[in-house]
């Protein structure tokens, strides 16, 4: 089903969804990689998917109806970039089983995998991030630190291998730029900056 959203797509990017996921923490990576396909088409295809394809309540009420499920993914094509927001509802996904494995094999065959602020804790619970070094929001870093089989890093923006992971959502525009640095060059991230009228923080990624 996935390859139907964009068939010429060069990178598949799936958003994991579930209720009381922050809308901050995914709009930011949604934004910037919309802004990639207005200037380059069919260089991506973004596509949410959840558990049930039933309607998803975010934090603050927005309701989004996801296009995919789990088996969807199973059965179609490689999904490129995987990226998994956090919030409140994040204690669903950490303490479901099922979800650890359908996600961890999901990521399995991902080229980046993006965790943003308690996304982190998410993907930490599917087995994702073993021994990297990984970074989370600053209220949850007690959370992390508990997990034996990570490396909790006090930054704003962590890139371990084909991982990056931050501390809150409204660094997520930053990471999806830094995305699109290493998939196409600055030139297109420079692009992008101006189509969205972002004027970069002042954060510095910190690269393992």
């Amino acid at each position: 089903m996935v390859s139907r959203i964009a068939k010429q797509a060069t990178n598949q990017v799936g958003l994991f969804i579930f209720d009381d996921v922050d809308v901050g923490d995914f709009s930011g990576i949604y934004q910037v990689f919309s802004a990639v396909e207005r200037i380059r088409p069919e260089s991506f295809s973004i596509f949410t998917f959840a558990l049930r394809l039933q309607p998803v309540i975010c934090t603050g009420g927005l309701t989004i109806m996801p296009q995919y499920t789990f088996g969807d993914l199973e059965m179609d094509t490689k999904m490129n970039i995987l990226v998994v927001p956090g919030g409140e509802g994040r204690r669903m996904p950490v303490s479901n089983p099922m979800i650890q494995s359908k996600l961890g094999a999901v990521a399995d065959k991902c080229d980046f995998i993006l965790g943003v602020s308690t996304g982190t804790l998410i993907l930490a619970a599917a087995g994702v991030l073993r021994q990297r070094q990984v970074t989370t929001h600053w209220l949850s870093l007690t959370e992390l630190q508990r997990r034996e089989d990570v490396i909790p890093y006090p930054g704003k923006i962590v890139q371990c291998g084909r991982v990056i992971t931050c501390a809150g959502g409204a660094l997520g525009v930053d990471v999806g730029l830094n995305v699109i640095r290493e998939l196409y060059g600055q030139h297109l991230v420079t692009e992008v900056k101006s189509l969205i009228e972002y004027q970069q923080a002042e954060t510095q990624l910190t690269k393992f």
